[in-house]
């Protein structure tokens, strides 16, 4: 009887020390995994239960305390925090429920994604720690997008690349077939000048030697001679016709 009494409290004393083995309870900088929920949770609830002119002034409050303190990092993180808020907030539609919490340790951070159900897509809240003082170093909420969405917007952002590459190439070759266009066009632009040149000058009236020279001045000239080597008075002739020899 004895031995039967000694082996049940064995095995109840072996289901006791199991229970408490599989319920191991985690600690990250003195915080458990609850504690850390329910932190994330309470701010998710306060952001749920503001209305959009209630998160324009507390972004307008966060922006003015960034703005009078470029040292404060919470009141720029508050402010982004609500800024993404208000931004990934639009299309999710109604607020059902919480959804899973997880906790990621890599390094000297710590990360916990609290998954909030909303009724058209569902959307995370992240919060990211300093392992050795358990401060909050970056708030984000975003939306979550399938493995669908997620691989047709990569694709989409491959195919924008190869496009804008593509674009620039060919860019790039039209500017140097230019340079090869350039000279033969600026020599096709010399020669129609240079043409319109000798036009113009073929175009404009060529003075004579003759029509230079004053008919009155040189039939003085000639009049004087003759007088000068005759002796005769210039009344006594006229000189009515001048011939060039040369």
């Amino acid at each position: 009887m004895k031995k039967k009494i000694g082996l049940i409290l064995a095995l109840v004393l072996c289901m006791c020390l199991m229970a408490s083995c599989g319920k191991k309870v985690t600690s990250y900088g003195g915080h458990s995994v609850d504690e850390l929920q329910a932190s994330q949770q309470s701010l998710a609830q306060q952001l749920l239960s503001m209305s959009n002119s209630d998160l324009k002034q507390a972004y307008s409050y966060y922006k003015q305390q960034s703005e009078a303190n470029e040292d404060d990092d919470s009141a720029k993180m508050y402010m982004e925090l609500v800024s993404n808020w208000r931004e990934n907030t639009k299309g999710l539609g109604q607020f059902k429920s919480f959804g899973k919490f997880t906790v990621a340790k890599s390094g000297k951070t710590i990360t916990t994604t609290q998954i909030l159900n909303y009724s058209k897509r569902n959307a995370r809240l992240i919060f990211v720690y300093q392992t050795y003082n358990m401060k909050v170093t970056s708030m984000n909420f975003e939306k979550i997008y399938s493995l669908g969405e997620t691989m047709g917007k990569a694709a989409l952002n491959v195919v924008m690349g190869m496009v804008t590459v593509f674009a620039v190439l060919i860019l790039i070759c039209l500017v140097i077939y230019a340079f090869r266009i350039i000279p033969y066009l600026q020599k096709k632009f010399d020669k129609s000048q240079q043409a319109a040149t000798e036009a113009a000058v073929a175009e404009a009236p060529q003075a004579s030697p003759a029509d230079e020279e004053d008919p009155g001045d040189l039939v003085a000239v000639i009049s004087a001679a003759i007088a000068a080597s005759t002796g005769a008075s210039t009344d006594s002739f006229v000189v009515r016709n001048i011939k060039r020899r040369y």
